[in-house]
């Protein structure tokens, strides 16, 4: 198998004279793209051109093509197929170039450069086995295929499937609860309870005294109840109720099965309005969804680690909506920006 050259640079016909005069008779042009980074909201965006070429492990030596000046997509292919020197072609046969080329021609609009364009700006080797394709990118990032079905080109197109956690509760009295393991869920219902405008007082640890050995049996020196077990934490709930302000509940669970089927049993008897879990990134799907399976129904999930995940678009295939992605609130923007780290910063927006 040859090895795959991306050339980028901000003038196509450049790209185009390059693979033509320096890449030798057998390389081929696999793939087209118009990519925009940085800007905002659409605007000050730089765009620049990549094309992938599939050159041999070998490719015979060649002088340059004599044609240099030949204007045009159009004639810079007519350059390489009628070349009488005995000047190596770039392999234009077969649908598949006919295809990059009609991209091309979409790509700038058929327009025709009035000189000898710059070289490309960067030129790089990537693996032949690369995907070049966005959806197939995304797809080994683990981002689930019903969000790739229809062949998405940019990120905003792949995202806009992606299903909407429901916004935190914030009425007086109700129980917003938080499930994970011990560190990871005091750090995320902490950080909600600020977001919530909440008093500290107002995340309430819970969990087996495995899970929870340091906080006191059944009362804390404040006189509130720590639930460690259901019958506390129906407790709790009855007078939680009648609070002015709402509640976020940190419930830790320890890792082996009989703690998280007591932990199963707090949950229930604490009858939240709403319940969140906390799910690392870097976590199978299958084991994370037989740990929310073990433990309940949720209504969303906030991620932790994505951002050091290799794979973190398999948290999109939790059955869950996700409502935050660490620590940020999970909206399109901040799913481009978690893809776009994965994808090496190459991922166009729109």
């Amino acid at each position: 198998m040859g090895t795959r050259l991306l050339l980028e640079g901000t003038d196509l016909a450049a790209l185009m004279a390059h693979v033509r005069e320096e890449l030798g008779a057998g390389a081929k042009v696999v793939r087209a793209e118009r990519v925009r980074t940085g800007g905002l909201a659409g605007f000050f965006a730089r765009e620049h051109f990549e094309l992938t070429v599939e050159v041999p492990e070998a490719p015979a030596p060649r002088p340059r093509a004599s044609r240099a000046d030949a204007a045009g997509i159009d004639a810079l292919v007519e350059a390489a197929d009628a070349a009488d020197s005995g000047l190596p072609e770039v392999s234009t046969g077969g649908p598949a170039f006919a295809d990059v080329l009609e991209q091309v021609r979409a790509l700038v609009g058929d327009a025709t450069p009035a000189r000898r364009p710059a070289p490309p700006e960067v030129l790089r080797a990537v693996p032949a086995d690369e995907p070049a394709d966005l959806a197939d990118r995304l797809a080994s990032l683990g981002v689930p295929a019903r969000l790739l079905v229809d062949r998405p080109r940019t990120l905003s197109q792949a995202l806009a499937a992606v299903p909407v956690a429901a916004a935190p509760e914030r009425g007086p009295g109700s129980v917003l609860a938080v499930v994970g393991a011990p560190g990871d869920v005091d750090a995320v219902a902490t950080l909600l309870a600020e977001r919530l405008h909440l008093d500290a007082a107002a995340v309430v640890p819970a969990g087996t005294p495995t899970a929870r050995p340091a906080v006191p049996r059944p009362r804390s020196a404040s006189g509130r109840v720590r639930p460690t077990g259901p019958d506390e934490a129906a407790r709790w709930r009855e007078t939680a109720a009648r609070a002015p302000h709402p509640w976020v509940v940190a419930l830790a669970v320890a890792p082996d099965a009989d703690e998280r089927s007591a932990a199963a049993d707090i949950l229930r008897a604490l009858r939240p309005d709403q319940s969140w879990a906390v799910v690392d990134a870097r976590t199978k799907t299958v084991d994370a969804r037989a740990w929310l399976a073990s433990l309940g129904t949720f209504d969303a999930v906030a991620v932790r680690s994505a951002f050091d995940a290799t794979e973190p678009g398999t948290v999109l295939d939790l059955g869950v909506p996700v409502a935050w992605i660490d620590g940020i609130p999970a909206s399109t923007a901040s799913w481009a920006a978690l893809l776009d780290h994965a994808l090496g910063g190459r991922g166009p927006w729109d």
